[in-house]
Order: C-alpha cells, then sequence, then structure tokens
C-alpha cells in the first residue's frame, strides 16, 4: 500500500458557455488521467515526463450526480454523436498519483456546471426588483433583444394587464431570442430545465407554450417595471416570492459551488462567437462578465497566508475554497486553420482581460484547446480542413458517414468593429474518439491546461 502523507486536494468548476464542447472536454480529460500515456498527454516536461498512476473514481459529494463517462464515451466513440445530458449538473472525483510528487497524492474533484446558468448570475447579487430592473434594462438598451421583447415590452407601461398576459409575452420574447441564438436568456430554465433537457428545435409560439418560465408550470415569473410592481403589488409579491424560491433551489447552489472552487475552467467558443456576429459576442461577454463580478475571484496576502495555514492543518473534506486560478479556453482549435489557431488566444484574452486585471490575487491564463481532434489538414494554403460534418451545403443537418472537405474561414487578428452572422465559417463537425476504450484521443493543449490547474 502507498504512503500519502499529504492530498493535493483541487476543486475545479468547468463551465462552457453555449455549445462549447464542455462534454467532451471533461470525457477526454477523464480518459487521459485513467489511460495516460505520457508522450500523449505531458505533464512534465520531454525530458522529464510524468506518469499517472494508482487512478481510483471516487463517489461523488451528497447531492451531485456522478459524470457518466462511460455513457458520454461510448456516444462520442461509437455513433460520433453529441450525447444528451441527463442532469442539469454533475460532478467527477477522482484520486491518483503523479511521479513526481512524492509522498503526496491528488484528490481533483471536477464539477460540471451548466453554462446556461451562468445567465442567472446576476440573481445571486439583486433581489426581485433588481433583477427585474437588470433584465428590462438588456431587452430595452439592446436592439437585437428589443426587436424580439417589443409586445412584453410595450406592457409594461399599461396597468391593466393579468399574470398570464405576463408571462405568455415574456416567454414569447425568450423563445424569439433562443431561435436568434441569443445567449442571455433568465430564467435559464426556459433553455435548459432541471434535468438538463434543452429547449426542443420548435417553432417560438409552440417553444412557448411548452417551456417554463421558473422551477414548473405553477411558480413562473417574468420581470416587471417599477410601474407595474407599483400598481400590481400582489403579482409582484408573487413573483417575488416564486424568484426566491427559483434564486435559492436553481441559482444559489451553482455559485456557491463556483466560489468554493480552487480554479475554474472557462470554455469559450471563439469561432461560434465570430460565426455569431457582434451581437453573439456582446452577449457572452455580458455573461462573462456577470459571472465574473460575482464570484469576485483571488485573494489578498492575509488570506493566502490562512489559505495555506488551513491547507496543512485540516483534513481535504474541510478545507476552505478560493478561486485562485481561472483558465479561459477557446475550444474546437481543431475547426480553424493551423496557421490561425494562436489567433483564437488572442481574440479570447482581448474580449475578457478588462474583467480580470482588477482582480487581486488570481492567475489568469488563456489557451486554445483540441480536446479531441476531430479534423485533420488537407492543405494549408486553402484553409481546408477533412472531417465528418454535421451540416451540408444547405446548413441542414446530416448523420455522421464519411470525411469531406471544409474550407474554413481566416481568423482576424482582432475582434472586428463589426460583422455579420455568417460572415466568418469554421467546421462544424462530428467528434471522433477512439472506439478502444483505454486509448485516450488525440488532444492538443489539454495537458496544459490541467498542469496549470495542478501547479
Amino acid at each position: 500500500m502507498a504512503l500519502y502523507l499529504r492530498t493535493s486536494e483541487h476543486r475545479v468548476g468547468v463551465i462552457g458557455l453555449y455549445a462549447s464542447g464542455k462534454t467532451v472536454f471533461l470525457t477526454s480529460l477523464i480518459n487521459h488521467l485513467k489511460d495516460q500515456l505520457p508522450d500523449r498527454f505531458e505533464l512534465g516536461t520531454p525530458a522529464q515526463p510524468v506518469a499517472i498512476s494508482r487512478f481510483t473514481v471516487l463517489d461523488s459529494d451528497p447531492g451531485w450526480p456522478a459524470f457518466d463517462y462511460a455513457q458520454y464515451r461510448d456516444t462520442l466513440a461509437k455513433r460520433h454523436r453529441w450525447p444528451k445530458k441527463t442532469t442539469d449538473r454533475s460532478q467527477f472525483v477522482c484520486r491518483f498519483q503523479r511521479s513526481d510528487w512524492y509522498f503526496t497524492d491528488v484528490l481533483l474533484k471536477l464539477y460540471d456546471l451548466p453554462g446556461e446558468r451562468i445567465a442567472d448570475a446576476v440573481m445571486y447579487a439583486k433581489d426581485y426588483a433588481g433583477w427585474s430592473d437588470h433584465m428590462l434594462k438588456l431587452l430595452r438598451e439592446n436592439s437585437d433583444y428589443t426587436k424580439h421583447a417589443g409586445e412584453f415590452l410595450a406592457l409594461q407601461s399599461q396597468t391593466g394587464i393579468t399574470e398570464a398576459q405576463l408571462i405568455h409575452a415574456y416567454k414569447l420574447a425568450l423563445a424569439r431570442l433562443i431561435h436568434d441564438y441569443k445567449p442571455y436568456i433568465s430564467p435559464s430554465t426556459f433553455l435548459t430545465d432541471t434535468q438538463g433537457s434543452n429547449a426542443p428545435n420548435i417553432g417560438p409560439i409552440q417553444l412557448a407554450e411548452q417551456r417554463i418560465c421558473g422551477l414548473d408550470a405553477g411558480s413562473q415569473f417574468v420581470p416587471m417595471s417599477p410601474t407595474l410592481r407599483q400598481h400590481h403589488p400582489e403579482l409582484t409579491q408573487t413573483f417575488a416570492q416564486r424568484y426566491a424560491q427559483y434564486r435559492q433551489q436553481v441559482v444559489c447552489p451553482t455559485i456557491e459551488t463556483l466560489a468554493t472552487c480552487n480554479a475554474l475552467i472557462v470554455l469559450v467558443d471563439v469561432t461560434m462567437l465570430l460565426s455569431g456576429g457582434e451581437g453573439m459576442y456582446n452577449d457572452n461577454r455580458q455573461i462573462l462578465q456577470d459571472i465574473i463580478e460575482v464570484l469576485d475571484p483571488g485573494e489578498s496576502i492575509i488570506g493566502k497566508l490562512l489559505r495555506n495555514t488551513l491547507y496543512q492543518l485540516l483534513p481535504s473534506g474541510w478545507r476552505p475554497g478560493w478561486i485562485t486560478k481561472i483558465a479561459f479556453v477557446a475550444p474546437k482549435l481543431d475547426c480553424v486553420a493551423p496557421q490561425d489557431r494562436d489567433k483564437l488566444i488572442s481574440l479570447l484574452r482581448r474580449m475578457v482581460h478588462r474583467h480580470t486585471e482588477r482582480f487581486d490575487g488570481v492567475q489568469v491564463r488563456y489557451f486554445n484547446c483540441a480536446a479531441a481532434l476531430s479534423t485533420r489538414v488537407f492543405d494549408d494554403r486553402s484553409r481546408t480542413l477533412l472531417g465528418l460534418p454535421m451540416y451540408d451545403e444547405t446548413g441542414a443537418g446530416i448523420q455522421p458517414a464519411e470525411e469531406r472537405k471544409l474550407v474554413v474561414s481566416e481568423v482576424p487578428s482582432d475582434w472586428p468593429a463589426s460583422w455579420l452572422p455568417g460572415q466568418y465559417r469554421f467546421a462544424d463537425v462530428y467528434p471522433r474518439l477512439p472506439p478502444r476504450k483505454d486509448l485516450a484521443p488525440e488532444q492538443v493543449n489539454l495537458d496544459r491546461i490541467l498542469q496549470f490547474i495542478l501547479e
């Protein structure tokens, strides 16, 4: 039996904005930890490679569904499909030893949290009235949102309205926003419910009829203007109570879990933002700003000394958490041409650095990454890749069949002042993992991200 004098515990929150490939990221990371080959997953240096041994999967914490690694890997490897989630959050806990850490084992807890919940982050710091004012300001001042929420906004100055009218108008606005690929959907359960089920691809009217704006059909709530709150005190109180329940059951567990982590891995799909236009960029930048401000990462010098002392004195399960590291990751590196891949890092840095530079005691690094290489280069000069496309030339979804040539756009050196949806096109491909379970997929920089988190 190995003798461990110390456990190095790392609690890592993994969040990804919409369609960022978080499940592939986690599945590949776990695969590499479980079946590590030092030449395919380097934690040390080429001269001094680090081997992982005695890898053991542990039970998840009480109240946390386990990340279904086996199912996800089978779906990705055997069917080349994106797996469907069964819960809106999950956890993977493991213990292992590094060959360069003597008498110390690693306890790694990975918290898989839905990116859709980030749109609710402001609820953590605001009451119902504050959230209402925040959402109405977003809907009024952003023309991309105003055009979808006109009917709902018109009701905000009327006094003779009913609860059903308000809820229907707001749900119809959210449904239209989803169809226009707008990510700021709050309450986020309208987009992803508490079981992890995403809004189906149906028309806005049907979507508004089917989805819920709250915990359940009987506890829905929507924003109300100061005028409506003044003229409808009873409805305001009802919505405020439902809002408080939603905040306690949905928002607080997510934010408080992130706040107890030592590190965050934030996946931001730069290729999707370029493909979606400056409106999508602005929306996602605002969502990131909200979550960073709510979490308030970092620590003072005194806090660092206190943390180090507590880590020496307390058992691993009792040690407090401070967010001292954030890895911002631009995934899907394999969807752009090789000569453009480093540009993803510079674009990501320009997008978020102003939100993080004011925090002391937090290390921030930027990475590009391919958790599982799913394309190969056909021709560098013409920016042509080979992969299993998800869509045909008309944009219709197709089944994974055979490789096709995919010509991708050049990545700009900086974010343009303005650009339209569809102006940039990148490879939308199905994932490819080796069917052999003990062989982890080829990856780029996944090991560097983990090394940063553990160092």
